[in-house]
C-alpha cells in the first residue's frame, strides 16, 4: 500500500479531528431518576443535506451519555417523545440535565399529493421531498424537525399518506391565477376518501381528536417558487382554507406548492393552516421596514438561512430559507392552533409600572425564569409591549449573506396590537423596535422584493451593540447576561 501525500493528509486530518474532539459526558433526569432512551445531539446549523453525522447518541438506563464534541459545539438539543425539548447551553452540562413531562405530545399526519400535468412531470423523487419534510435526522432541516423544535418536543409530524395525481384539464402555460380552480380539482379526486390515521387532530384547534379532514394536506407540482423568482408565471406558496366542491359548508386547509419551493415558505404557509388561519401574515409589503423582520417565521424569519441570491435558476432548497426563524413568544403562544402550545411558553404579564428580573431564551423549555414578559400600552386598549431573548440556537443559528455583528441576538423588544390581526389582508400587528435605527439595509444577499430585515434590532451587552431603549412610555435596559443565555432585564412605564 501506498503511503503518499493523500493517505498522509488525511491521516493529519484524521489525527487533527481526533486531537480537537472533546470527550463529554453528562446525566438526564426526570428531576429524581435518570431517564433511558433519551436523544442528546450537538445543537448544529440544520442544512437540507448536512455534510457529516452530527455527534448523537442515547442515554443508558441510568440516564447517563457520552458524547465526542468540537470545540464550537456549545449547545446539546436534548429530547425524548412525551418529554419537553430542550436546548442547552454548556455551562449547564455539569449537573444533571432534568427534561419534564410534556403530557401534549402528538403526532399529526401529512397527505402529500404530487400534483403534476401531461406536459410537465414532477422532478423531485418521492425520497428527497420525503427527507425535506419528514426527516428526523439530527442537522437535517426538514420541516418535521423544525416544528419539533418550535414545539419543544410537543408535536411530531409524520407521513400520513402519499397520493399521485395527474391532470390534463390545466394545459400550459399555467399560471398562479389557476391555483384556485387546480386545489378544487385535488379536492374533487379525494372525494370520498377513508382518511383514517391521516385525521388525528382537530384543524382549528390542534386538539387531538378527529375533525373529518386529513390534519395537514399538502400540494406539490412542479416548477420554481415565485416566492424567489418574482415571475407571475410561477406559482406562489399558499395556504388556501377552500369549500369542498361537495359541500360548501366545509372548508379544509391546503397547502399549495411547488417542488423547488424552500423549507422557510413550507412551515410559514403551514402555520396558516394549523389552526385555520388563525395565525396572521405580520408583513405589510416590502417598503415596511418596521413590522416583525428576520424575528418572526411569519415575516422575513421564513427567509433566514440565505446563502445567496440567485432568483434566475434554482434548486434554491439547499442555500435559501433552509434555517427559518422561530415565531415569537406571542404567535407562538397565543396563535398557534389558536394556543394549543401556550404552555411552551412561560410568560409574566407585568401589572405594576416596572419590573425587573431575568428573561430565560426563547427556544428553552419552560423553567424557573419567564420567556416572555409583557406590559400594556396605556395609550390603547389591548395593545401591548412584548420582550423576549432571542439566541442563534437550533433553526435560528441561520444567518443572511453569512452576516453577523452588533444587534443579532439579545432582546427582542416589539408593540403588538392583536386588533389588526387579518386573514389575507396584513395589518401589520406586531412591531419590532429597532436596537440600531438608521443602520443601512444590508448589500446582496437580501430577502425577496427587498423584504426587510432588521436583522440588527437586538439590544445586548457589549462592543457595538445597545442595552437601552424606548419606545412611547415604556423605557428598558439590558443589566446583565449569563453564561446560559439569560438576560436580566430593567423595564419602567412612565406617566404620562
Amino acid at each position: 500500500m501506498s503511503s503518499g501525500p493523500g493517505l498522509r493528509a488525511l491521516a493529519l486530518g484524521l489525527a487533527a479531528t481526533t486531537l480537537f474532539a472533546l470527550a463529554t459526558e453528562g446525566r438526564v433526569t426526570d428531576g429524581r431518576h435518570g431517564l433511558p432512551g433519551v436523544r442528546v445531539s450537538a445543537d448544529r446549523l440544520p442544512r437540507v443535506h448536512p455534510t457529516g453525522q452530527v455527534p448523537t447518541t442515547l442515554t443508558d438506563a441510568e440516564g447517563r451519555f457520552r458524547l465526542d464534541l468540537q470545540p464550537s459545539d456549545t449547545v446539546l438539543a436534548v429530547e425524548k417523545d412525551g418529554w419537553r425539548r430542550d436546548l442547552v447551553p454548556a455551562p449547564e452540562w455539569s449537573r444533571e440535565i432534568v427534561l419534564r413531562a410534556e403530557p401534549g405530545f402528538h403526532e399529526e399526519a401529512v397527505c402529500v399529493v404530487r400534483l403534476d400535468f401531461p406536459d410537465e412531470p414532477s422532478q423531485l423523487p418521492d425520497g428527497e421531498l420525503r427527507e425535506l419534510l419528514f426527516s428526523r435526522r439530527p442537522g437535517v432541516a426538514s420541516a418535521a424537525n423544525y416544528l419539533y423544535e418550535v414545539s419543544k418536543g410537543a408535536l411530531s409530524l409524520v407521513e400520513g399518506r402519499l397520493v399521485k395525481l395527474r391532470s390534463a384539464a390545466f394545459p400550459a402555460p399555467r399560471r398562479d391565477e389557476h391555483k384556485s380552480a387546480l386545489a378544487r380539482w385535488v379536492l374533487e379526486q379525494l372525494r370520498g376518501q377513508d382518511w383514517g390515521s391521516c385525521d388525528r387532530v382537530d384543524n382549528r384547534t390542534g386538539a387531538p381528536q378527529p375533525d373529518g379532514k386529513p390534519d395537514h394536506l399538502w400540494v406539490f407540482m412542479p416548477g420554481p417558487p415565485q416566492s424567489l423568482t418574482a415571475d407571475e408565471g410561477h406559482f406562489k406558496a399558499v395556504s388556501l382554507l377552500e369549500p369542498l366542491p361537495w359541500d360548501r359548508h366545509q372548508r379544509w386547509p391546503l397547502l399549495f406548492l411547488t417542488e423547488e419551493v424552500p423549507l422557510g415558505n413550507i412551515v410559514h404557509e403551514a402555520f396558516h393552516a394549523m389552526g385555520e388561519h388563525r395565525v396572521d401574515d405580520l408583513y405589510v409589503d416590502c417598503q415596511d421596514p418596521t413590522t416583525a423582520g428576520i424575528w418572526d417565521l411569519m415575516d422575513a424569519g421564513q427567509y433566514r438561512g440565505w446563502d445567496r441570491s440567485h432568483p434566475e435558476a434554482g434548486p434554491w432548497r439547499e442555500d435559501t430559507g433552509y434555517s427559518p426563524s422561530h415565531p415569537l413568544a406571542w404567535v407562538r403562544s397565543e396563535l398557534w392552533y389558536r394556543g394549543r402550545f401556550r404552555t411552551a411558553v412561560r410568560r409574566l404579564a407585568v401589572t405594576g409600572r416596572s419590573w425587573e428580573g431575568w428573561i430565560a431564551p426563547a427556544s428553552r423549555a419552560p423553567g424557573a425564569d419567564s420567556h416572555w414578559v409583557t406590559l400594556p400600552d396605556p395609550r390603547k386598549k389591548g395593545r401591548f409591549f412584548s420582550l423576549e431573548v432571542r439566541r442563534p440556537w437550533g433553526f435560528e443559528r441561520g444567518l443572511v449573506g453569512g452576516r453577523t455583528g452588533p444587534g443579532r441576538e439579545g432582546l427582542i423588544v416589539a408593540r403588538i396590537d392583536p386588533s389588526l390581526l387579518t386573514h389575507g389582508d396584513p395589518k401589520g400587528p406586531v412591531r419590532v423596535v429597532d436596537a440600531h435605527p438608521g443602520s443601512p439595509e444590508p448589500p446582496k444577499p437580501r430577502f425577496p422584493c427587498r423584504m426587510w430585515e432588521l436583522d440588527d434590532a437586538a439590544f445586548n451587552l457589549g462592543p457595538g451593540e445597545n442595552p437601552k431603549g424606548r419606545s412611547g412610555p415604556l423605557a428598558w435596559e439590558v443589566l446583565e447576561t449569563d453564561a446560559s443565555g439569560r438576560m436580566r432585564v430593567r423595564v419602567r412605564l412612565e406617566r404620562r
